[in-house]
């Protein structure tokens, strides 16, 4: 089966997790693009500044610090590596380069030029996992379909910072799911849905953690049940979806004083 991914560079969670698909499945990945977008890219007329103290206040501080400077220092590498050469890239680019895959570095994966290029490499699957909308014109490329790892389990929580929402409203369960993506948020077919139960000393920090520890095992049994050709899909019912955008200011305070006073872990 021949794979390709698109994703983008967080060096925390997403890195890790493409690197595990990497290493697993090598043979099989015929490229890999890195699309421009972090985990701080929103909406045109949402405050990227008010989104960060909302982190800030979802994250904790030594946390959120923590993320920051492991970004941060991430970046400063990826610099230095180019004028450097005793400095190693930590680029998922270079990760993969490194073990035979073709690279490209784009600004979207929607761009007319860059469909052609995957057009030529046929690929079966495509993982998505760039902050990017997939198009119906990129969906339409692989023979299999388009596929995405997300945070919850859907129907329900599509949409953004899935783990804050799920702690949010106080839900029982989360967890993982690996579905087909379509042109509509998050609607594609499930292809693995792995649970886990949320208790009332879980953190947003910790629930995410947990979310990524079980991903890379979701996304390769998806992969094996794709290649296999014998699945049956769970189906992503729009009648009993719940959607959820970018946390305001007033829902990652009110998140805040609900730790603070109501005897949660930070």
């Amino acid at each position: 089966m021949r794979i390709f991914i698109i994703t983008m560079e967080d060096p925390v969670y997403t890195l890790p997790f493409i690197r595990r698909i990497i290493d697993e499945r090598k043979s099989d990945i015929v490229g890999l693009a890195v699309s421009k977008g972090d985990r701080l890219t929103i909406g045109k007329n949402k405050s990227r500044v008010v989104y960060v103290f909302s982190l800030l206040l979802i994250m904790g501080l030594p946390s959120f610090v923590k993320y920051a400077m492991t970004t941060v220092v991430f970046k400063v590498k990826k610099k230095l590596s180019k004028k450097i050469s005793f400095v190693k890239s930590p680029s998922i680019l270079d990760y993969a380069a490194s073990r035979g895959i073709e690279v490209f570095d784009i600004q979207t994966p929607n761009s007319q030029s860059f469909r052609e290029k995957l057009r030529a490499l046929k690929p079966d699957v495509i993982i998505n996992q760039s902050q990017s909308i997939i198009k119906k014109e990129l969906l339409e490329i692989p023979s299999i379909g388009v596929i995405n790892r997300h945070n919850a389990l859907l129907p329900k929580n599509r949409g953004r910072l899935t783990p804050f929402w799920v702690l949010y409203k106080e839900e029982k369960e989360t967890g993982v799911s690996i579905h087909f993506v379509t042109e509509g948020i998050d609607a594609g077919d499930i292809i693995v849905q792995e649970k886990f139960p949320v208790s009332k000393k879980d953190t947003f920090n910790s629930i995410v953690k947990k979310n990524y520890e079980i991903a890379p095992l979701a996304m390769l049994k998806a992969l094996m049940i794709l290649e296999s050709g014998t699945g049956t899909w769970i189906k992503n019912e729009d009648a009993e979806a719940t959607y959820n955008s970018v946390p305001a200011f007033r829902d990652a305070w009110k998140y805040r004083m609900n730790r603070i006073f109501g005897g949660r872990q930070a």
